[in-house]
């Protein structure tokens, strides 16, 4: 196998973004580039050059809907809760079937065919009322965290060797209480029904649930009632139009680079061609 280099693992998620693009405009599905993607956009028309993948949002429906089409195609492979008996995320993948990986994490439960991929998130509804959303976030996290302390030996995820075998010692008798409750099957339908209780056309505020707790996490529903055109690497995508408003609260001067020592990826992968 050879590796791929960081400009072919940029080009590769490009070419898997702009797939997606042409399905959600075809099917009047709206999407956003975000986070990290988002930045580059902004500052760099295109990748953070140091970056080695791309994401994108969309609120629930939407998300549902986008699922349901990838689930289908068969330009790429779909890694996601509802197309895959065990996967470790509440978010999906979409991934290019000539690339694989090799993490430095032990225990990790990667699915096997991960490669190359783009990061689909779905936006929800929110309570509005703090204590309530706090409890809603307690109630996925536990949910989340049940799910992966009963795949496979996931509760001893670890970078190096050594703490992952104490990890699996330490936390069995976990992972075997956990099971008696219910299997993976049993916490991942359960997180899955929790994350999507509020209703996002219902809701003032939303967000994605793994960072419910962060103040940077929880945004106006009405920032997602707007998208339009933006440039990245030369292509034509999807952003929502208060992007802006987003980038500064999650980033501050996200116009700003960063100090050169952090301008280096922080994902446990490498890449290859098959």
């Amino acid at each position: 196998m050879k590796e791929l280099s960081i400009k072919e693992i940029q080009e590769v998620s490009v070419e898997i973004l702009v797939h997606i693009d042409e399905i959600c405009r075809k099917n009047d599905i709206e999407y956003s580039i975000y986070y990290g993607s988002l930045i580059g956009s902004e500052r760099h028309q295109g990748y953070i050059p140091w970056d080695d993948d791309l994401d994108i949002v969309l609120t629930r429906p939407n998300y549902d809907r986008l699922i349901k089409l990838l689930a289908n195609d068969e330009t790429y492979l779909l890694l996601s809760l509802e197309t895959r008996e065990k996967y470790r995320y509440p978010f999906a993948k979409l991934v290019d079937k000539r690339t694989c990986v090799k993490t430095t994490q032990f225990y990790h439960s990667e699915d096997p065919e991960l490669g190359v991929f783009v990061d689909i998130f779905p936006i929800d509804g929110f309570p509005s009322d703090d204590s309530a959303r706090k409890e809603f976030g307690e109630r996925c996290s536990l949910y989340f965290d049940n799910m992966i302390g009963t795949l496979n030996a996931s509760y001893a995820i670890s970078k190096t060797r050594w703490k992952a075998y104490g990890k699996r010692i330490l936390h069995y008798p976990k992972h075997r209480k956990l099971m008696r409750q219910g299997d993976y099957k049993h916490w991942k339908n359960l997180l899955m029904e929790e994350m999507s209780k509020y209703p996002i056309t219902e809701t003032s505020i939303c967000g994605y649930i793994e960072f419910v707790d962060e103040k940077w996490g929880v945004f106006p529903t009405e920032w997602f009632n707007h998208y339009e055109d933006v440039q990245f690497a030369g292509r034509t995508v999807r952003a929502i139009k208060d992007r802006q408003k987003f980038l500064t609260l999650r980033y501050d001067d996200y116009m700003q680079l960063p100090p050169e020592s952090e301008r280096v990826t922080h994902h446990p992968y490498t890449f290859y061609w098959k």
